[in-house]
Order: structure tokens, then sequence, then C-alpha cells
């Protein structure tokens, strides 16, 4: 699985991170003139360098090479039919080149649908690994918040922040707190 699609859902679902952790720290009362104690995460960040972000990028590599393994034995079982036909086109009568090319073409469906099943398949696999990690990850900056007293924490991956105090970044702790707290619960199948 390429770092790209990563990259692209967790773009998806950042925005939602940061909705969740923002709409759960503004402060009771509007009229609130105290200096509000903000925070950085970079989850693209945690997400890469945490223990479960590496499992979950093996997990999906597996499972891509797995569909890839599928997708080559199909075409193989395929071009084996396509060169039967192509070297006994002219011995076979024509209702066993019928028969030879149906079931080419059978094959050949049968890969398209293997295809379009694995795709939504790991689509579905990717979006449930990454929303479990997400939900840990926010675990995680919930116990920080409440810790620290912190009003708002910005995700730096779909914030748009141009700068910030480095003080105020919080994805090492984040991290270090995330692979404590589930690396050693889970092993890399039980995602």
């Amino acid at each position: 699985m390429k770092r790209k699609e990563l990259y692209q859902l967790l773009e998806v679902l950042c925005p939602f991170f940061l909705i969740l952790v923002v709409t759960g720290l503004l402060p009771a009362s509007a009229g609130a003139q105290s200096a509000q104690k903000v925070a950085i995460i970079d989850s693209q960040k945690a997400f890469d360098r945490s223990v479960q972000g590496q499992k979950v990028i093996t997990l999906l590599q597996d499972k891509e090479n797995e569909i890839k393994a599928g997708l080559k034995q199909k075409q193989e079982e395929i071009n084996s039919l396509q060169d039967k036909l192509a070297s006994q086109r002219l011995t076979l009568k024509e209702e066993a080149l019928k028969q030879l090319q149906l079931e080419i073409d059978k094959k050949e469906a049968e890969k398209r649908k293997y295809e379009q099943d694995s795709s939504i398949e790991f689509d579905q696999f990717k979006a449930k690994l990454i929303k479990k990690m997400r939900d840990e990850i926010l675990t995680i900056v919930d116990e920080l918040v409440k810790e620290r007293s912190y009003d708002l924490v910005f995700d730096l991956s779909s914030s748009g922040l141009i700068y910030f105090q480095p003080a105020m970044d919080i994805t090492e702790e984040v991290i270090k707190r995330y692979d404590e707290a589930y690396s050693q619960k889970q092993s890399p199948g039980s995602f």
C-alpha cells in the first residue's frame, strides 16, 4: 500500500479529529477572559512513527501483497488458457475453440470481480484500522488535555497552521503514551 493513499485517507479523517477535539474543549463561558492553553499535534507524524502505526502499515502492505498475488495467479491462469488457444487453434474443432474461449472469458470475469471485491475489502480494512488507531490516539490526546488543561488542540496535518511555538507540539508525548498504552496490549494480528 502506498503512503500517499494513507496520507489521503488521513487528510479526510483528520478534520473530524480536529472537530472532536475542538468542540470538546471550548470554554464553558464565551466571556472567559483567561489565556487559552493551546497544543499542537501532528497526527500524520504520530501515525508514521508510532509502533501501532508501523503495524498498520505492515498489515496494509501484507493485505495489498496478498491481493496482488491473487491477481497474478488469476492472470497466469488466463495467460495459460490463451496460450493453449493460440497453440491449438488450428487443431481443435470449432466447438472446442468456443468452449476454450468461454473459459477464458469466464476467468477474465472472475479476475475483474476479484479485483473489485478485493479493492472494496481493502478499503474497508484500511478504514477500520485507521479509525481504530485514530480513536486510540484521540483517547491519549484527551488524557493530555485533561492533565494539562488545554483549551484547544490543533492537528498540524489538517489545520493549515503556518507557524507555532515548538513547545506547543505534543506529538512526541502522544506517540510515547500511545506506544506504551497500545503496543504491548495488542499483537500485530489483533487489529
